[in-house]
């Protein structure tokens, strides 16, 4: 029986190789499955660029303040009063040298500077007062003073009245009125018996003169038919008479 350890080993070099193609063999397998691993990896996300940032909106416009209007004044300012009150001096100094016409000329810039200023009004009455002291009479007592003139004219004693009783109301103590007053009663005592039929006429006569106002021409007519059946020379009657002739060629053609 032969000796075997003494007998080299001539199966070395193989089991070498095949020990080495074991090591390589395991190591590409290794390599592979490194590789399907990186290849089963999901790819990376893709990196979005940067959203730029939103614009920051502008404050809305403030509105302008609106101009707060200037506030109306109470009253008359203080040099409104005080021109005022240098007109009515001077008002009162013309009425004191009997200068009336001038006197109401200072009332009237008076009012102009500050309307409806209670001094103005008092200062007039007082002046109105002076100058009935003085006898004398307004433009209006004088219109109203030559109405009542001409209807005691005519005969007319009611309008007469009239007009006198609105004069003795603005000038009570005025000469003027005072003997217009007296002119007219003695008018009327003069008339004697024949004085309820004067009223008669004056009654129908101002029938008739209301009459044509109001355009009622054939009442008229028929009022100073019988007025005239009175007195056919009463001058009343017959200036009824002429204004009612002058009222009726006037009128419009129909």
């Amino acid at each position: 029986m032969a000796d075997t350890r003494m007998t080299p080993n001539r199966n070395g070099p193989l089991y070498a190789i095949i020990g080495a193609l074991v090591v390589v063999i395991a190591g590409g397998g290794f390599y592979l499955y490194r590789m399907d691993k990186v290849t089963a990896l999901p790819p990376p996300a893709p990196i979005e660029a940067a959203k730029p940032a939103a614009p920051i909106a502008a404050p809305p416009p403030v509105a302008a303040p609106r101009p707060v209007p200037p506030a109306a004044p109470a009253g008359p300012s203080a040099a409104q009063l005080s021109q005022a009150r240098s007109y009515i001096a001077d008002a009162r100094r013309f009425a004191t040298a009997g200068d009336f016409t001038s006197a109401e000329a200072a009332l009237q810039s008076a009012d102009t500077a500050v309307p409806g200023f209670a001094e103005t009004a008092a200062a007039r009455r007082e002046i109105a007062d002076l100058r009935t002291a003085r006898g004398q009479t307004t433009p209006q007592v004088s219109g109203l003073l030559a109405q009542a003139r001409r209807a005691m004219d005519r005969g007319d004693f009611a309008a007469a009245d009239r007009a006198l009783d609105e004069a003795e109301r603005i000038a009570p103590n005025a000469r003027e009125v005072i003997e217009a007053r007296r002119d007219l009663r003695a008018a009327q005592r003069q008339t004697g018996p024949a004085g309820s039929q004067d009223a008669r006429v004056t009654v129908l006569v101002a029938t008739a003169r209301a009459a044509i106002s109001f355009g009622d021409f054939a009442s008229a007519d028929r009022a100073l038919d019988e007025a005239e059946r009175i007195d056919p020379r009463d001058p009343a009657v017959r200036q009824a008479r002429a204004d009612l002739t002058a009222a009726v060629r006037a009128r419009p053609p129909r």
